[in-house]
């Protein structure tokens, strides 16, 4: 009787002590930005600040749609499971349909590896007001605006950020459309390589 419970208690610390160690032995890989294409980026080729401009972004409302220019500058975190960029800088302009598009509060952008050369990013914290004409005049936020990262490799050029279909946020406004949605294509102004 005695054996059989301590047969027992040894099966389940085992088991804690697996489970305690498996997190650690899983945690996510390290994300970096890399001036060059090698892994691990070395320390002097990691990205302290970057930018990205897309020509023509579509912004599809249930009341209408329209397109617009617009350019982004961020600092780039340190190394981490995730990269943070803090976004300086954020314009619009050429809009067409008479539409204005202004940032009233910047935000970050996060971006995790997922394999190779592409990742996910997600936009948080970005309030933009939105005219156009008499028919929308609202702040929409960027909470969980999710899209796409490739380096250079997979897109031939300085590498991508891609947006398809992702959603804003109402948060303030009474001619506001039911849904706004964001179809963009970023390319970097410099290389952009997913290392670790």
């Amino acid at each position: 009787m005695k054996l059989a419970r301590m047969i027992g208690l040894m099966c389940v610390t085992a088991i804690a002590v697996l489970a305690l160690a498996g997190p650690s032995s899983a945690m996510a890989e390290t994300t970096a930005l890399c001036s060059v294409e090698e892994n691990p980026c070395e320390e002097g080729n990691l990205i302290k600040n970057i930018e990205y401009e897309a020509d023509d972004i579509e912004v599809l409302t249930s009341v209408m749609n329209y397109v617009c220019d617009t350019s982004f500058s961020a600092t780039v975190s340190k190394l981490g499971e995730s990269q943070t960029l803090g976004v300086t800088e954020m314009q619009y302009s050429s809009c067409d349909q008479g539409c204005t598009r202004t940032v009233e509060k910047l935000g970050t952008f996060t971006i995790a590896r997922t394999e190779g050369e592409l990742g996910e990013i997600v936009g948080n914290g970005f309030e933009v007001h939105v005219v156009c004409g008499i028919q929308i005049n609202c702040t929409y936020a960027f909470n969980g605006l999710s899209g796409t990262i490739q380096g250079p490799s997979l897109t031939g050029d300085n590498g991508h950020l891609t947006f398809n279909g992702a959603a804003f946020e109402k948060i303030k406004g009474l001619l506001c459309p039911k849904s706004a949605l964001l179809h963009a294509l970023f390319v970097a102004s410099e290389p952009v390589y997913l290392s670790s």
